[in-house]
């Protein structure tokens, strides 16, 4: 797998550095928008805002300036790394190998990581109270953990990334090096939280959104106050949890539907958001109504 010589404090600066010529330049040729298009691709540190680039004013010149061809096969190929998969990729370039670029060593990796979040996504379903959660298909053949974890299978993985081909069964010998070295790229990059679980063959994808119910004790006794103050501190993950990457893909507007579906997914992650913020102000008003009551008491046996 192709890595970034660059250092990552270097390399985000570098980063910066290109996105500043989109945005600084009035107007580009369609030769130079190609030559940037490709180093942004090429980016091991650059994972979204690509549709933010093809509207951009300068950018939107230098299209009108290209064939209509080229300009299509561009747009589809920034796109793929906004929203799409490697599957993808390799359907139009079977469908019409002038539909998208072709894809350099770098691109492709970063496409395959790309692809491992919409995987990741793909993983949700709708919880009997609607709401829209990751949770594991029944065809994952998995179950979510104690720690409200999503856990893909290596096989299912290595499939949807074109790692094994189609038809083939998934196999440790010629297919969990690549896979797993995919995977340990995408935590290192930080665009998605997880670990490799090799016992079970699985890549498990850590929560970062838990909605807890927080434990309620009640006692009128100083005793029992301390043990409510204890036990709000603990909490018991419900299935109301958002699991996945920490990376926010592009919004894929290309289709009502799309669009339809990106509207829903943002306001029921706010409404999971909005709620989780609210059991967690409701339990910090519990633990300072029992931490006032608790000091009441202490004041009262001082002054006996």
């Amino acid at each position: 797998m192709t890595t970034a010589p660059l250092s990552s404090s270097s390399s985000t600066a570098a980063g910066s550095l290109l996105i500043d010529e989109f945005y600084s330049s009035k107007s580009l040729s369609p030769a130079l928008l190609h030559s940037l298009l490709q180093r942004l691709l090429s980016h091991p540190r650059i994972h979204n805002g690509f549709v933010d680039i093809l509207q951009l004013p300068s950018v939107q010149s230098a299209l009108e300036n290209m064939d209509e061809a080229k300009r299509d096969s561009l747009i589809a190929t920034v796109k793929l790394f906004a929203f799409g998969t490697i599957q993808e990729y390799l359907e139009l370039k079977e469908k019409n190998g002038d539909a998208v670029w072709t894809l350099t060593d770098a691109q492709l990796d970063k496409l395959r990581m790309l692809s491992v979040v919409s995987v990741a996504r793909r993983g949700r379903i709708k919880s009997s109270q609607k709401t829209d959660v990751d949770m594991i298909p029944s065809d994952y053949h998995a179950a979510v953990n104690n720690n409200a974890s999503l856990s893909i299978p290596y096989a299912h993985l290595a499939a949807e990334l074109q790692i094994t081909p189609v038809g083939t069964p998934f196999n440790d010998k010629d297919h969990m090096r690549q896979l797993e070295d995919v995977l340990i790229q995408c935590v290192y990059s930080n665009i998605i939280a997880g670990k490799l679980d090799q016992a079970s063959k699985a890549f498990v994808v850590e929560s970062h959104v838990a909605l807890q119910d927080q434990q309620q004790q009640s006692s009128s006794s100083s005793l029992g106050m301390k043990q409510k103050a204890d036990g709000a501190n603990k909490s018991t993950t419900t299935s109301n949890t958002v699991h996945g990457s920490l990376l926010s893909r592009d919004i894929d507007t290309t289709t009502a539907e799309s669009t339809n579906n990106e509207v829903k997914r943002m306001i029921s992650t706010l409404e999971q958001f909005l709620s989780s913020s609210n059991k967690l102000l409701s339990s910090l008003e519990d633990i300072s109504n029992v931490s006032a009551s608790l000091r009441k008491e202490d004041e009262k046996r001082w002054r006996n």
